[in-house]
């Protein structure tokens, strides 16, 4: 017991230097934090219409039966989310135009005039080294989004501006994306210096990603259905003439009696009720790839989109500040203690 009192005796003597490091470390920590801006997290949640799916599933056996289509393909979480962070759906989102704080631009030039702003934007390097080449992005913009005929420098900002987002081997960039195995409820969260601009990133994420998805989703079933619509035309053609070839022979045979007459006759007729009978299937194959095509239109859906305000995810300037406070406290409480305790030992 005395010995404990005698080290807080001691503490409390070294009032005035752990203070001094206490403050010490805590405006430093502020400096060294002061000028980092807020950071504002979007969050939208979607999910795959499985209902929608399940409800396909009767189709695509009679489909089966006319030899179009086959077993519907499951979901695949893990494949959407690697989808979410190809170069593909970034530049179709960020090369979208969009009015922001009077300017409409392309997402891209709002983005990196906010990257600018708080210097992520220039190329960084001590007196011109350490730099990849000699290329520089210093006040760049783009002017057209016309991928196939971008220069070398834009292909550079492009490529910066994806690794932005998806940040190195995909992971700690402005964009991050996951899903519940629970639930399958997936997320998509963007976070940029501005709230407005996360939001308006996010959600154009979302759409060119699930009209890409829809797309290559239905790709087989457009293909099923110009197949089938090409046949149906065909035919409905072929039975239309043989429709007006017989009318107009019976009008030139009125009361005919020759058999060569009946035979030519008989035979329009098994053409006319071949074609019919055509016809009748391939509008049943008609109608069910045309509503498989329709159905998936919907097949993605938003659950919650973010909305205005947004907190700033980041922590402030006085958590910085008392978080130097406590840790100059710790260190140089500890200072004293151990002081203390090698004075005592060596006495």
């Amino acid at each position: 017991m005395y010995k404990i009192k005698e080290y807080l005796t001691t503490v409390l003597r070294s009032w005035k230097f752990i203070a001094l490091c206490g403050f010490g470390l805590a405006f430093i920590l502020l400096a060294l934090n002061f000028k980092k801006p807020s950071l504002y997290k979007a969050d939208l949640n979607f999910m795959l219409n499985e209902e929608e799916g399940a409800s396909l599933g009767g189709i695509t056996a009679i489909l089966g039966q006319f030899g179009l289509g086959g077993a519907a393909s499951e979901s695949n979480l893990d494949k959407i989310m690697e989808l979410s962070k190809t170069r593909i759906i970034a530049q179709s989102a960020l090369f979208t135009k969009t009015d922001f704080e009077g300017r409409t631009d392309f997402l891209a030039n709002h983005l990196i005039a906010k990257l600018d702003e708080n210097e992520q934007w220039k190329d960084k390097g001590l007196f011109g080294f350490g730099k990849d080449d000699e290329l520089s992005l210093d006040d760049f913009r783009f002017s057209h989004d016309s991928f196939p005929s971008f220069t070398i420098l834009e292909n550079k900002a492009l490529k910066k501006l994806h690794m932005h987002m998806v940040g190195k081997d995909y992971s700690g960039g402005a964009f991050s994306s996951d899903y519940s195995e629970l639930s399958s409820i997936m997320k998509f969260s963007v976070t940029t210096p501005d709230p407005a601009l996360s939001i308006s990133i996010v959600n154009q994420l979302f759409d060119k990603l699930s009209d890409f998805y829809i797309g290559k989703s239905a790709e087989k079933q457009q293909k099923d259905f110009d197949l089938i619509k090409t046949k149906y035309d065909s035919i409905t053609s072929a039975l239309d003439a043989t429709m007006y070839a017989i009318s107009k022979f019976e009008d030139r045979h009125q009361g005919l009696v020759r058999k060569q007459d009946a035979y030519q006759l008989k035979k329009l007729k098994t053409e006319e009720f071949k074609l019919g009978t055509m016809l009748a299937e391939v509008e049943k194959q008609y109608q069910i790839t045309q509503l498989t095509l329709e159905s998936k239109d919907a097949y993605i859906q938003a659950i919650d989109k973010p909305l205005l305000p947004l907190k700033p995810v980041n922590k402030g300037k006085i958590y910085y500040f008392l978080l130097g406070g406590l840790l100059g406290g710790i260190f140089s409480i500890t200072y004293v203690l151990i002081k203390k305790m090698f004075a005592d030992i060596m006495a």
